[in-house]
């Protein structure tokens, strides 16, 4: 039993030591964040279309012969120049047919402007009465035409809609539609929710209507705050007009999955995991070993429910009870906000923390369908731009191990409190 005490009177003192070391790091880690506040990172925006062409143009030039690479380069710059000469004449006709509309415009307000000052009087003379009518008349018939010109912008622009996305992208001066791509992986903080704030804020700087952005989601969850954050940064995109695609290759479950809700579609591999709508929470309690060796610990509240469960110190049920009621709460309100964002799930069905794979989500509404971020981004590509967006800070190698050790210093100290996690 001497050997026991002292083996922990030993742990207690590496412990000690430890968490000095870890406070002294964080210091030097915070310390050296403010240095960089002022350029806290880059921004990197790639284009995925060109991603494909290299990756294709290297097949390409690997199969074919030098002499048909060649030739089939020329044959795709031709092909290129004839395109963007098309757009451009589309975009020309575009631009004439809407300044007949607003001619049309013009006219009929002046029309409408020349009825308000023509004269009222009762006495005016005849002359002066079929004078008017002639002129009102000839305006009738000016306005007319402008109409007909109008109502052929408007035909001609739904022909270009119709078209196809070329043809309509002219419509807007040869834009195409934009998709913009980023990846949130979370860990049980997650931290990078920091990042994902600067990524939507310059997509949201640029996004105009009719444009996307799709979101690859990877986390097993992890706390409540951090992943409701992450969620209410993706829910910006949807405040804005955007349309929301979140895409989960391999797990979105838990926080992961409160994010994914928000989406206006949600698409899964077959075999990714999505789901686990549940809270669990972990505290440990070494109350009885410490008193069993004589050790008291004073846990001393202000407030009766300022902590209801210790590490240290001795629970009650009252305190159990207490916990148990936040939980469910919590719980409560997860549901609440996967009904309001999927409607269509059943979550008395789905609220029991089990998580499903793609294919038997699908089924359960979870997610909308069943396909890969690549197969989809390679799709959108077809019709649109699609731009890779990610917030990268640069770190020396001292700055990621003064990194690694806060972060280990932050869960040293958020087991102490215990934990309400999403896992």
């Amino acid at each position: 039993m001497t050997y026991f005490y002292e083996y922990l009177v030993f742990l207690a003192e590496v412990a000690t030591v430890v968490v000095g070391i870890l406070i002294v790091l964080s210091a030097a880690v915070s310390i050296s964040g403010r240095r960089r506040h002022e350029s806290p990172g880059v921004l990197e925006v790639s284009r995925y279309n060109d991603y494909l062409d290299n990756l294709r143009h290297g097949l390409e030039q690997a199969m074919l012969t030098p002499g048909q690479y060649r030739r089939q380069t020329r044959r795709e710059a031709k092909a290129q120049a004839k395109k963007a000469k098309q757009e451009a004449k589309r975009a020309a006709q575009e631009a004439k047919l809407a300044a007949k509309q607003e001619q049309a415009q013009e006219a009929a307000g002046e029309r409408d402007s020349a009825e308000a000052e023509a004269p009222a009087e009762a006495s005016t003379v005849a002359a002066e009465r079929e004078a008017g009518d002639a002129v009102q008349t000839g305006e009738a018939a000016g306005a007319g035409e402008a109409v007909a010109d109008a109502k052929a912008a408007a035909s001609a622009s739904e022909g270009a809609a119709a078209a196809g996305p070329d043809a309509a992208g002219a419509a807007d001066g040869g834009r195409r539609h934009r998709v913009y791509a980023l990846a949130f992986e979370g860990d049980m903080d997650a931290s990078k929710v920091s990042f994902l704030r600067h990524e939507i804020n310059a997509i949201l700087t640029k996004a105009e209507e009719g444009d996307e952005v799709v979101a690859r989601v990877k986390s097993f969850g992890g706390r409540v705050h951090g992943y409701g954050l992450a969620a209410s940064q993706l829910q910006r995109v949807r405040e804005h007009g955007l349309n929301l695609v979140v895409a989960v290759d391999q797990v979105a479950a838990s926080g992961g999955y409160l994010m994914a809700a928000v989406a206006n579609q949600v698409i899964a591999a077959p075999f990714a995991l999505v789901g686990s709508i549940g809270v669990v929470a972990e505290i440990p309690n070494i109350h009885r070993l410490l008193k069993k060796h004589d050790v008291d610990v004073e846990v001393v509240t202000a407030g009766r429910y300022k902590r209801t469960l210790t590490v240290l110190g001795e629970n009650t049920e009252e305190g159990r009870r207490k916990f148990t009621e936040e939980l469910e709460d919590l719980h409560a309100l997860f549901q609440e906000f996967v009904t309001d964002k999927r409607p269509g799930v059943d979550v008395q069905k789905v609220a029991t923390g089990e998580a499903w794979y793609g294919q038997r989500a699908i089924e359960l509404n979870l997610v909308d369908a069943i396909m890969t971020s690549d197969e989809y981004l390679m799709r959108r590509c077809q019709d649109a731009d699609v731009f890779e967006v990610r917030w990268v800070e640069h770190k020396k190698p001292w700055e990621r191990v003064l990194a690694q050790a806060e972060t280990g210093l932050k869960r040293l100290a958020a087991w102490l409190p215990g934990r309400a996690d999403q896992p």
